[in-house]
Formats: structure tokens, sequence, C-alpha cells
């Protein structure tokens, strides 16, 4: 991630991301001008939040990623990165799902509009279950999930004093046990 001063093509990424997913399932256009200065908002409130929340830092620069394969690990040959658009309860959220090879090649790629869901969680959720679905009919196996929203991957992997896994419930509770291809064991 680098200084967090230096943040603003991350933000810009992200609204172009939004702009994109309006067009997409809203068919909706917003003007340049407009993600240009939200992403400067989004910038500086994030850049305030951390002056009131200062961080320890957990690890030495020496020991952040610098490479998806860092994150992935060297038995990993395939990852999917998953993520969900969601504004309310009334609105269709819009998710998307990028299949990797380890060497970062985009293989394939799916994004839908979907019934409105309650919250973010259920709607990242929502986004996970059908990229498992559409990846396993397409007959890939062994792959790795990563996404951005850390309290759904807590909620799915988590052990417990007797080394099993147990399941958090929460808003997305109910979306997980209607994919098949999930083991929680």
């Amino acid at each position: 991630m680098g200084n967090a001063k230096n943040n603003l093509a991350l933000f810009l990424g992200w609204r172009i991301w939004k702009m994109r997913n309006k067009l997409l399932f809203q068919n909706k256009r917003e003007h340049i001008t407009h993600v240009i200065s939200a992403s400067i908002m989004d910038k500086n409130l994030w850049d305030e939040a951390h002056q009131f929340n200062e961080l320890p830092q957990l690890l030495p620069p020496s020991a952040c990623p610098t490479s998806i394969v860092d994150i992935i690990g060297e038995e990993t040959m395939l990852y999917c990165i998953a993520d969900a658009s969601w504004k309310s309860t009334i609105v269709l959220s819009g998710i998307g799902w990028f299949l990797y090879s380890r060497e970062g090649t985009l293989l394939i790629q799916g994004s839908s509009a979907i019934t409105p869901t309650d919250s973010a969680l259920q709607a990242e959720a929502m986004a996970i279950v059908l990229a498992v679905q559409q990846l396993h009919a397409l007959s890939y196996k062994n792959i790795m999930f990563l996404g951005d929203c850390a309290q759904l991957f807590k909620s799915l992997d988590i052990p417990s004093q007797r080394g099993n896994k147990r399941f958090i419930f929460n808003e997305a509770s109910m979306m997980i046990p209607r994919c098949p291809y999930f083991s929680l064991d």
C-alpha cells in the first residue's frame, strides 16, 4: 500500500469501478469530474480518519507483501477476486469476479446484477457464492478466493478451541448454506 498520503490512485480506481458498475447495472453515467472530486474527498476522509486513529504498525515494511504470490502462497495456482457493489436494501447490487492464474493472467470473469440484499455483507457473500458456483460449473478446482470483506472471510474460517472450524452467524449466514461447494470442515 505504501505511504497513506500517496493513495489517491487507489481511491480513483475505486471510484472508476463504481462508475463502471453504475453504468453496467443501472444504465446511469457519471461525469469524470464527479468521479475525480469524489476520489479526492474519499482520500481526504481516509487521511483524516487515520490522523485520529493512528494504528500501530503490525509488520515491518520488509514483511509487507510485494506481489500477489506473497499473499496466495506458492501452492496456489488459481485465485479469484470477487466483489459486490451495494447501495441500499431496495436497489439492485452489482457483483463481479475475476479468475487469475498465479502469474496474474486473467482467465475468465463474470458480473451480474442481483436482487437487493439487506446489507453490503450479504451482497459480498452472494458475490462469493455465485463465483464459486460458476467456477464449479466450469470445472475449475483448487481456487483461492480473495475479497475486500474481512468480516465475511473471517466468518467462513475461524478455528475453535477444539481445532474444528466454527461458523460465525451474521446477516450473510443465510447465503452460504445455499452454496453446496463451500466446505466449512
